[in-house]
């Protein structure tokens, strides 16, 4: 069993880091929003926001609240949210510090309708104002779940020292305070006076305490939780006192969960005042302590195309050990435990300077920012492509025989998936056909002077004209759905191109076509 679990391991695709931006201010979230596949939107600390758009950081910020945001220490402008229909309303959430000092709001924004690069300063609204205590411990991640309704973590409002006390006005598991909590809220459907709605199956809806807006109790400093892009689980890192750790909730959970703190701190008993270990809390499903400082920083379960192998693993890091750490969870047990510090460590003589967060853009890659001011993009040391496989044989145009490609692996909910042919008549029309029965010989029956490699007739799911650029190149979106009942599914593509016969005639018609195209949908 040792030697099996050390093979797979073995196996897995070797990773390094890219440097995507620096020069930024405390970076402390990376992501975008929905069906983005072109920017990624960088939250720094002081009060800015930030795009990274094909590559290049935007001079212009998409929003500087730097005058209202109350920067130090744990506090600033510590989270950001899109709405799920942020393409047709424009509408975006932030989480921050506000004057006078250590409260926190919830915020709404508009992008600008003149520029999609730079949100509207003017739109902002307070959805929500919470008095803090000691000004750290205030979480900050804030995320929309799949079921629409916004996510979001507050700390227990922290202590000061010389003691430093553990939550010493008890809020985790006090009902009448907001602190320590996971709420969700209805930012669609307010209830006034409220600026927001309460969603009839929150957990505590109801007469008195716990209040409505609770979904979950017991956190200490949950720095970034997210949702699993596939299953819609959610994975929460809380900042430890003894421990840290990482808790974990399955999709479609009713809620009402106590993650244990103050009682707890991960699976250390941490008071006397609780029942430390009873059935009325939910432990996590990980956690770790070492002699020195550490400070646990929430990640993301890996649904990127370009690791294929590695779908399915959570990454998380430590702020305060610099680390970068991996594993798997089938719902009762963990595997795959892997220290990825060395392998994720920045080109010489770059270092990490203190990881401050796990981000993921678009297309469900994952980057490591740093609070020295950079963005890494996490990728393997060489290209990984499965799941395409080349079949039969085309029909050679005027510029040479055509390869029919696939840019990333065809997994699901890849909402980015191409695929590319090349030796394609410049700037001209092809038509692509995607079918679900193969004809690996290839038949002829219209004469046009080259085989079809997919079975004509219903089988067929998408025939469509699509365009090349100037060098030849022709590229065809084919967007994977996120549903796991596509695992298997073997899709069957092939294209054609026609050649103006005044130039060129590569067949007696005029026409040339692609070998055909095996692609196997992915887990």
């Amino acid at each position: 069993m040792l030697f099996a679990c050390l093979a797979e391991l073995f196996a897995q695709t070797p990773l390094r880091t890219e440097l995507v931006a620096s020069n930024l201010s405390r970076p402390v979230l990376v992501t975008a929003p929905e069906g983005d596949f072109d920017r990624l939107f960088v939250v720094e600390q002081t009060g800015t926001i930030r795009i990274i758009k094909n590559g290049n950081l935007l001079a212009t910020p998409f929003l500087d609240i730097t005058s209202t945001v109350d920067f130090g220490g744990e506090r600033g402008l510590l989270g950001l949210a899109f709405h799920p229909d942020y393409d047709s309303n424009g509408e975006f959430y932030v989480y921050h510090n506000i004057y006078p000092f250590v409260n926190v709001a919830l915020r709404r924004f508009t992008v600008s309708a003149a520029n999609p690069d730079v949100a509207d300063p003017t739109s902002g609204t307070d959805l929500l104002n919470l008095p803090g205590v000691y000004g750290n411990h205030n979480g900050g991640m804030i995320a929309f779940g799949p079921d629409g309704l916004l996510y979001i973590a507050i700390g227990d409002g922290g202590s000061t020292g010389p003691n430093w006390q553990s939550d010493p006005f008890n809020h985790a598991q006090r009902g009448d305070s907001l602190l320590g909590k996971m709420l969700r809220l209805d930012v669609d459907n307010p209830s006034p006076p409220l600026q927001y709605g309460i969603p009839p199956s929150n957990p505590f809806v109801g007469p008195g305490d716990p209040r409505d807006e609770i979904w979950a109790l017991g956190l200490r400093n949950p720095w970034r939780f997210s949702f699993d892009q596939l299953t819609g689980d959610l994975w929460i890192a809380d900042v430890g006192g003894a421990r840290e750790e990482v808790d974990f909730t399955p999709a479609g959970d009713p809620g009402g969960r106590n993650y244990g703190w103050s009682c707890m701190s991960g699976t250390a008993c941490n008071t006397t005042s609780c029942v430390c270990n009873s059935s009325g809390l939910t432990l996590p499903i990980h956690d770790y302590g070492a002699p020195g400082g550490r400070a646990i920083i929430g990640g993301y379960v890996y649904r990127g195309a370009l690791i294929p192998d590695l779908r399915g693993t959570y990454f998380h890091g430590d702020y305060v050990r610099n680390e970068v750490w991996s594993f798997r969870w089938n719902g009762t047990a963990m595997s795959q435990l892997t220290d990825r510090t060395t392998e994720l460590a920045p080109a010489s003589p770059l270092t990490f300077g203190g990881i401050s967060a796990l981000g993921q853009d678009g297309r469900g890659e994952l980057y490591i920012c740093d609070i020295a001011g950079r963005v890494f993009r996490i990728e393997p040391t060489v290209p990984v492509i499965t799941g395409v496989a080349p079949y039969g044989a085309g029909a050679a145009g005027c510029n040479g025989f055509h390869s029919l490609l696939a840019m990333s692996s065809p997994v699901i909910g890849n909402l980015a998936f191409e695929l590319e042919c090349n030796n394609a008549p410049p700037t001209s029309l092809g038509f692509m056909a995607v079918g679900t029965l193969p004809d690996i010989a290839g038949s002829d029956p219209f004469g046009l002077g080259f085989n079809f490699h997919f079975q004509l007739g219903p089988s067929v799911l998408a025939t469509q004209f699509y365009s090349s650029d100037a060098s030849g190149i022709g590229r065809y979106p084919l967007p994977i759905p996120g549903s796991a009942g596509l695992v298997g599914l073997v899709l069957y593509a092939q294209t054609l191109w026609t050649w103006d016969p005044a130039v060129c005639s590569p067949t007696p018609n005029g026409f040339s076509a692609s070998h055909g195209l095996a692609v196997t949908l992915q887990p």
